[in-house]
């Protein structure tokens, strides 16, 4: 044995790197996670399908990447918009335990779950509350002030479902897009990845700018009551059968939102039902 070969020190073993291709292609997994949702594990089965392109970076050896994939398939929910930013902080920690980091399977449940939590109840509010709705009326307000065409097919009745669409995913899409990205490097700040979202501050301006729109919808609809007829303003019968619809609808509407005030969705509905109703009756 030559001197050599005795002082010869072993070289360490190179750390293996989530790459930006991985998280980008997690990302695009993530807008398919609700494919998977079943009762006992809610998006846990998507949550691994989505995390798959960076197990199988991190672990090359077919029993390590089984045992990982195993690993994200408990149970898990969140707000499905804002799953990215999970997706990140997981990448992170698996990131780290493939390098010889004392990271457990307890210790990567625990994190995710703290993380999905305040997720879905940020999550929730600004999405399903006051920007589905809003993105709804957008696509009714323009059907209201866009003028009917003389001749031809009426195509107006796709213009309310694309405007929908624009305006949820103008909002929803940047953050599933910079979502990966933001979770693994805010992965050891949860605070602050939660703070940065600032979707308490989003929900405030869109709700007013959704009480803009209800009201501008509503001008709409006294647009159309020919209100100078002779008729209206003659006959006291046609004044209760225009007007009643609207004012019974109101009524509901403002006695919902006192009392149920997060069922935004399911009051404006019962506000429609009943004046609908009422004016099929009378």
């Amino acid at each position: 044995m030559s001197a050599g070969d005795v002082n010869e020190v072993p070289e360490a073993p190179v750390p293996v790197r989530v790459r930006s291709e991985d998280l980008v292609r997690t990302g695009a997994r993530a807008g398919h996670i609700q494919t998977l949702l079943t009762p006992e594990r809610m998006q846990g089965a998507g949550f691994a399908f989505a995390l798959l392109p960076v197990l199988e970076r991190l672990y090359p050896a077919r029993q390590d990447l089984a045992r990982a994939i195993r690993r994200h398939l408990a149970y898990f929910a969140t707000h499905p918009v804002l799953t990215g930013y999970v997706l990140g902080a997981a990448a992170r920690w698996e990131e780290r335990r493939a390098n010889g980091d004392a990271v457990t399977d307890e210790a990567i449940d625990t994190w995710k779950r703290a993380l999905a939590s305040p997720l879905a109840a940020m999550g929730d509010p600004f999405f399903w509350v006051t920007l589905r709705p809003l993105a709804g009326l957008v696509g009714i307000v323009a059907i209201g002030l866009i003028p009917a065409p003389i001749l031809g097919p009426d195509w107006r009745v796709l213009l309310c479902p694309l405007l929908t669409l624009l305006t949820y995913n103008a909002f929803a899409l940047p953050f599933r897009v910079v979502g990966t990205h933001v979770g693994y490097l805010e992965a050891d700040r949860p605070a602050a990845l939660l703070r940065s979202l600032r979707l308490k501050e989003w929900g405030r301006a869109l709700g007013c700018v959704g009480a803009f729109g209800y009201g501008a919808l509503l001008a709409l609809v006294i647009r159309f009551l020919d209100f100078g007829s002779i008729d209206w303003g003659l006959d006291a019968t046609a004044k209760i059968t225009t007007a009643a619809p609207l004012v019974l609808g109101a009524v509901i509407g403002w006695a919902g939102l006192l009392k149920w005030p997060g069922r935004v969705v399911e009051v404006a509905l019962a506000a429609l039902a009943a004046g609908l109703l009422l004016g099929g009756l009378v």
